[in-house]
């Protein structure tokens, strides 16, 4: 609109310029040798301006004759620019393809045309030499890419992948420092530097990283809590070997207030408190975290908070778990395997059902067969509540979000080697035990009659954490237990270990 206003008012002043030259003429009159000229003003006006504009033309015409091979010169530069870059990205997308032959076709094209001072052609090769299996010569590319601004972060991955495929974590660690220096907000540079810290032990350093990794949501807030308590408990682990006590009771306070329902920090929060003569922070600690998550680990070092104690005082000591917990089917199981110390089979069989009619767990039925085994019931009764805990749903266990295996307790990391993999979940229906893992025994450890051997259990992956699998006082390889049940060689003892075996 202000252009519109602006070229009105110019046409305007021009057209009454004009008007004014036609109704005054006047007379001009040029003599220059044996020239004389008689015009008007306004014809001079227009014969000047005329004269301008062709001069104004002359010039450019001139100028533009004089820089025409300049302009072909840049125009070929630009052309050839063009198709460089358009090599470098056919050649990155090969790249990424798979690509090998054509990867290093244009990756040649794109260094003729751009003469190598473009600084993706370092990205190119290295990708170009990572396919053809070339590690040093992409190492070295990689290096390359360190010298320039716009590439240094890709070279430092580059780089640092490799330093952890070749199992070098000190140098990872420092190139992971580096990227972060460099941009300390790139989430893959948090979350691979917060990975190699917690590898080297380097926990408060760690717990920094976390926190940045929090405030930028990369990591959830249960998950935050949960690793800034592993962190505090492991710092409280190094205390402790020490002999800094104090120290270590600090930082597993502080553990237990940022997750008091995991178990792990629990458990060593109160063992510690028993160690030093203060039982009754124990009990605390672990009945808080009882009420917030039952968990065997929990209810087992409640239960060692009374080791001399008799039987019926221990009972007790389980009542007071069910009481926290009312409706939850793992108080009654503890509340079963402590009457069964008792020998009081009756009420055992009352707390087990009632934990069946709560949760039909494996880990009910597994219990419930080990009762009317202890009980003297006869074999088929045994076997029965054995074929149900083969098909009852799994117990919740120990299990590596990555691999799927099921481990006997908890561990800061993983069966991959990845922070804070291995959670308290349900794992597979199949599943098995990582290398040199072995079952966990009952959360209350039920020791029968001297000729009535508790059968053994060395397969069954998901009990192996759920804290209710039978300790065996005898590790049989049951591969070579009997396969058919039907053969007439094969004792009751050892149907009932095989079909524990299955259950478990």
């Amino acid at each position: 609109m202000l252009k519109l206003l602006l070229f009105l008012l110019l046409a305007a002043v021009l057209a009454h310029g004009a008007s004014w030259l036609a109704d005054h003429p006047g007379l001009v009159v040029v003599e220059w040798l044996n020239w004389r000229i008689e015009t008007s003003v306004g014809i001079l006006v227009a014969a000047s301006l005329l004269l301008v504009a062709l001069a104004i033309l002359l010039f450019e015409m001139l100028r533009w004759l004089v820089g025409w091979p300049r302009r072909m010169r840049e125009r070929r530069q630009v052309d050839r620019v063009l198709r460089g870059y358009r090599a470098l990205t056919h050649g990155l997308v090969a790249a990424a393809a798979g690509d090998p032959a054509a990867a290093r076709l244009f990756a040649k094209q794109a260094t003729r045309l751009l003469a190598g001072h473009e600084p993706g052609l370092h990205l190119l090769a290295a990708q170009r030499a990572q396919l053809e299996g070339e590690e040093e010569t992409a190492l070295r590319e990689f290096r390359a890419m360190l010298r320039e601004p716009e590439t240094e972060l890709l070279g430092l991955r580059g780089l640092l992948a490799y330093a952890v495929k070749a199992g070098n974590l000190e140098e990872a660690l420092d190139l992971a420092r580096r990227a972060y220096r460099r941009n300390p907000t790139t989430p893959w540079v948090l979350v691979t530097f917060f990975d190699l810290l917690t590898r080297q032990g380097a926990w408060q350093e760690a717990l920094g990283v976390l926190n940045q990794l929090a405030d930028l949501r990369l990591v959830d807030a249960a998950a935050a809590r949960r690793r800034r308590a592993i962190l505090h408990a492991m710092m409280a682990e190094e205390a402790e070997r020490a002999n800094r006590v104090a120290e270590a009771a600090t930082l597993l306070r502080r553990a237990f207030k940022l997750a008091p329902d995991f178990a792990p920090v629990a458990v060593r929060y109160a063992r510690l408190a028993a160690a030093t003569n203060r039982s009754r922070l124990a009990r605390r600690v672990l009945e808080r975290s009882w009420k917030r998550e039952p968990h065997p680990d929990v209810a087992r070092a409640y239960m060692e908070l009374w080791p001399a104690r008799s039987p019926l005082e221990r009972v007790r000591a389980a009542s007071r778990l069910r009481t926290l917990k009312p409706f939850d089917p793992l108080a009654y199981v503890v509340l079963a395997e402590t009457e069964m110390m008792a020998g009081a089979w009756d009420a055992a069989r009352h707390a087990l059902q009632r934990a069946e009619q709560l949760q039909p767990t494996a880990r009910v039925f597994r219990v419930r067969a080990e009762l009317e085994r202890l009980a003297g019931a006869p074999r088929e009764v045994v076997e029965s509540w054995l074929q149900k805990a083969l098909e009852a749903p799994a117990d919740r266990a120990w299990v590596c979000e990555d691999t799927g295996e099921v481990v006997a307790e908890w561990q800061p990391f993983g069966v991959s080697g990845r922070f804070d993999a291995v959670q308290w979940t349900v794992p597979p229906k199949v599943a098995r035990l990582a290398p040199g893992e072995t079952p966990a025994s009952f959360v209350v450890h039920v020791p029968g009659p001297a000729s009535r051997e508790i059968v053994p259990v060395r397969e069954a992956a998901p009990p192996a954490a759920d804290g209710a699998a039978v300790p065996a006082s005898k590790r049989d390889d049951h591969r070579a237990a009997p396969q058919a049940s039907s053969s007439e060689s094969e004792s009751d003892e050892e149907r009932i270990a095989r079909l524990a075996r299955s259950a478990a």
